[in-house]
C-alpha cells in the first residue's frame, strides 16, 4: 500500500465534522457563574450542560451569504438615495440657526434700548449690547448669507 492510499483511508476514518462539546455552566460562590467545556473549576458546582447550536448546513451558509451581500448592496445604494433628503434637512436646519441668530439680535438690540431709556445706565453695559449685537450679526452673515 503506497503513501497515497494510506493517508486516503486516514482522512476517510475521520469525522465528516468535529462534534460540538457540551458546555457546562457552573456556579460559585455570590452566585458567580462560569462556563466551561471541562469539569467545572475547583469550588464550583455544575449546574447544567448547555449544548452548542448545531453546525448551519451548506445552503443555510449560502443563504446567509446572499442576505449579507443583498443587505452590502441595499446599504451602498441607500444614501444615494437620501441625499435630497439630506439636503432638505440641511436647508431646514439653516432656516433654523437662521431664525435662531435673527431672534438673538433682536434680543440684543431690545437690550440695548431698555439701557438706553433708564436714567442710570453704564456705559460699559451698552458697549457690551453693541458688542454681542456684533457678534451676532457678523455669524448671522457667515451662517445666512
Amino acid at each position: 500500500m503506497n503513501l497515497a492510499h494510506l493517508s486516503t483511508a486516514c482522512l476517510l476514518m475521520l469525522p465528516a465534522g468535529v462534534p460540538a462539546q457540551t458546555i457546562q455552566r457552573c456556579e460559585g460562590a455570590h452566585q458567580r457563574i462560569t462556563y466551561s467545556n471541562a469539569e467545572c473549576p475547583a469550588g464550583t458546582k455544575p449546574v447544567k450542560a448547555v449544548a452548542p447550536a448545531p453546525r448551519p448546513s451548506a445552503e443555510d451558509r449560502a443563504a446567509a451569504q446572499a442576505r449579507l451581500q443583498r443587505a452590502r448592496d441595499q446599504a451602498k445604494a441607500q444614501p444615494k438615495q437620501q441625499r435630497p433628503q439630506a439636503a432638505a434637512d440641511s436647508a431646514i436646519q439653516k432656516a433654523a440657526d437662521c431664525g435662531y441668530l435673527q431672534a438673538g439680535i433682536d434680543s440684543s438690540r431690545r437690550l440695548r434700548n431698555v439701557l438706553t431709556t433708564r436714567p442710570y445706565y453704564s456705559t460699559e453695559d451698552v458697549d457690551d449690547a453693541d458688542a454681542r449685537t456684533s457678534e451676532l450679526i457678523a455669524e448671522y452673515r457667515r451662517v445666512c448669507g
